[in-house]
């Protein structure tokens, strides 16, 4: 029988290109990858792969072997839906890891819908990182990703993954009373001189600032660095410093810090699953609840969120 964890580190070095990709990826070592996909040659009885430069490309036996291991892995969850499509009720446990923000917005109000309308469905969430849920997705630990990305990023691509966006909502400009004015009249360039506060450089809400000052003409001056959209709002509500953020972090008692009418490109929050597990009688119950939840979310903003500051 071949290794079907094996067979998974070859379906990513096809998708990733590089061994220490895919050591990455699955947060083991480059030489214990190397080390399962020669055994993975072994038990074929095949090469499966060649150096190409720094990179390691698929031999014809290995192209074929990737295309049938994806249909396997697939299958095997295709298998479980329907073995759960058999059950008098839906039931079962679905495991879901979330960043930091979809765990109040969506996984939180997820879980009390359906102890009312799914009583035989249990989650349990645990909450990551957007990279990390998606690694544990892909091991199969989780079976669903909360997860969120930002227009300037571009679209993540999900291998052998279904990835369904439940709502995008806008980034906001939150500034000082004393800056709000030149904001309106001279655009985001009119704070080129203010501090700011964001996440880590490498963070979402980090390249925002970045990229949103360099389009205006300046170097944003950060003078603090916080991990969660909430903290930014927080250290934005003394008024020391202006934030990007997204919509839905902006707790009411904080609204009338928003500058309104300016275009900052948004975030989109996604669901992400296995591709087998899309008719899975489960799943499909949890991301019904999931739409529902986001659509509320979004369809009647707080009182205020929109009449922001004049």
């Amino acid at each position: 029988m071949l290794d079907l964890r094996r067979m998974s580190l070859l379906c990513d070095l096809a998708e990733l290109g590089s061994v220490s990709a895919v050591a990455e990826r699955r947060e083991i070592t480059g030489s214990a990858v190397s080390q399962q996909l020669r055994v993975l040659e072994e038990e074929v009885g095949a090469v499966l792969l060649r150096r190409e430069g720094r990179t390691l490309g698929l031999t014809p036996s290995g192209r074929v072997m990737v295309e049938h291991a994806r249909q396997v892995l697939t299958a095997i969850d295709e298998t479980l839906s329907a073995v759960a499509a058999t059950r008098d009720r839906v039931a079962g446990r679905i495991a879901v890891a979330s960043f930091n923000m979809g765990v109040p917005i969506l996984a939180v109000p997820l879980m009390r819908r359906l102890r009312i309308a799914e009583p035989g469905i249990r989650v349990e969430v645990q909450q990551e990182e957007s990279s990390a849920a998606l690694r544990l997705l892909r091991r199969g630990e989780v079976d669903l990703a909360i997860t969120c990305s930002y227009d300037f990023l571009g679209q993540q691509f999900f291998g052998g993954m279904t990835s369904e966006t439940l709502l995008s909502e806008p980034l906001v400009l939150m500034a000082p009373a004393h800056w709000r004015q030149r904001v309106r009249s001279g655009g985001l360039h009119a704070l080129a001189d203010a501090p700011w506060v964001t996440g880590p450089p490498d963070s979402g809400l980090g390249v925002a600032v970045t990229r949103l000052a360099d389009s205006a003409g300046f170097t944003a001056r950060v003078e603090h660095r916080l991990v969660g959209a909430q903290n930014i709002c927080d250290v934005a509500a003394t008024e020391v410093a202006a934030a990007v953020v997204p919509l839905l972090a902006v707790p009411d008692r904080l609204a009338g810090l928003i500058v309104r009418d300016v275009d900052l490109g948004a975030r989109r929050i996604s669901a992400v699953m296995r591709d087998g597990r899309r008719g899975d009688p489960t799943m499909v119950s949890v991301l019904r609840v999931l739409r529902a939840v986001a659509a509320d979310a979004l369809a009647v903003p707080p009182a205020g969120r929109w009449s922001v500051a004049s």
